[in-house]
């Protein structure tokens, strides 16, 4: 009798674990399904913004030429208290032109490059993407550039002063508007473009915080084999940011896609932690060695799941190795991941 018990028990035993086993396979099959419908969305989304690319980044944007007059009536005469930003090279005020908000950049007079200027309107001009800022109008007397008005202003202020409106689900988005925007430039035909200053400080974020990039005035256009920038003297570049430059430029003298990936790598480190980016990328590598990361993920974006936090920094670390042919590439790889990473954030 207490055989024919143990065989019952047994069996029961046995049922139950097939059981499992049948709910687990289903399991699979299912995040199998999942994991495929993601890859396949990534891989159209690729497609959408290779195609905008080359079908549709040379459109006849039409800029408008503004008048002095105009801007100084817009801006109450350049006030003060609509000085919204200021750089080493210009000033950026707020200002309301037909009937429209805009952000006017006006150069500094000691620091005013021609060539620079020029350069800024006809990469603008003619080109349109979501994740780039819009060129409204340009006004050549007062050496100004008028641009659409971004509310929430630049990534550089926001994790500076107002990082608790960055959450970390918003940081995810940001970085891949950067990493669309980076690909779409450098897309663009006939010849890609590199952005050269690729920091927080030139990605203006609108009222929804979708993020936009700005400041091409030392972007550069890529040669026909797609390596290489047409060839400029060294001692000319670059005169983008230290701390987001590439460590190779200064051998090879080559600004290539490489260069916005290393750059991009950085801001990724800095959407994490809202660290300095000087000596950042030594910093979370240590923390890495030490087993102290969650140290140095910035509370101010909220419960930042840690294993998507490292995913971004790992990530960051990858973009930013000082080798160009370690980094990874921007359509096949980097888009792919940030993208997992934003579908992770948008369904908690």
């Amino acid at each position: 009798m207490e055989a024919e018990q143990q065989l019952v028990n047994e069996k029961t035993l046995l049922q139950k674990m097939l059981e499992e086993i049948e709910g687990l396979e289903k399991q699979n099959i299912e995040l199998q399904n999942e994991r495929d419908k993601n890859i396949r969305n990534l891989q159209d989304s690729r497609l959408w913004l290779q195609g905008m690319a080359s079908s549709n980044n040379r459109s006849n944007n039409n800029v408008t030429k503004l008048t002095y007059d105009e801007l100084k009536k817009g801006t109450n005469g350049f006030e003060d208290s609509l000085q919204i930003g200021e750089g080493g090279s210009a000033r950026v005020y707020k200002g309301f032109l037909r009937q429209t908000s805009v952000a006017i950049k006006v150069l500094k007079r000691q620091s005013y490059q021609e060539s620079e200027f020029t350069h800024e309107v006809n990469i603008l001009r003619g080109v349109r993407h979501p994740n780039l800022v819009v060129l409204m109008g340009v006004c050549p007397e007062a050496r100004a550039l008028v641009y659409e008005f971004m509310p929430n202003g630049t990534l550089q202020d926001l994790l500076k002063k107002r990082p608790r409106s960055l959450t970390w689900k918003t940081r995810i988005c940001i970085a891949s508007n950067i990493c669309s925007g980076l690909i779409f430039l450098h897309s663009v035909n006939p010849h890609g473009i590199v952005h050269g200053d690729l920091k927080p400080a030139n990605i203006l974020l609108d009222s929804n915080y979708i993020g936009k990039l700005s400041d091409f005035g030392i972007s550069r256009h890529l040669s026909q084999n797609d390596t290489r920038i047409t060839p400029h003297h060294q001692t000319e570049f670059p005169k983008g940011t230290l701390p987001y430059m590439d460590p190779e430029y200064f051998q090879s003298g080559e600004l290539t896609p490489q260069y916005d990936v290393y750059s991009f790598g950085i801001v990724l480190l800095e959407l994490v932690t809202a660290k300095d980016p000087r000596g950042l990328r030594k910093l979370v590598e240590d923390a890495i060695q030490k087993g102290e990361l969650k140290k140095f993920v910035d509370p101010s974006a909220g419960k930042w799941p840690f294993e998507e936090a490292k995913k971004m920094v790992l990530l960051g670390l990858r973009c930013s190795d000082i080798s160009r042919k370690n980094r990874p590439d921007l359509v096949t790889e980097v888009w792919y991941e940030i993208e997992l990473m934003k579908h992770v954030a948008l369904s908690h």
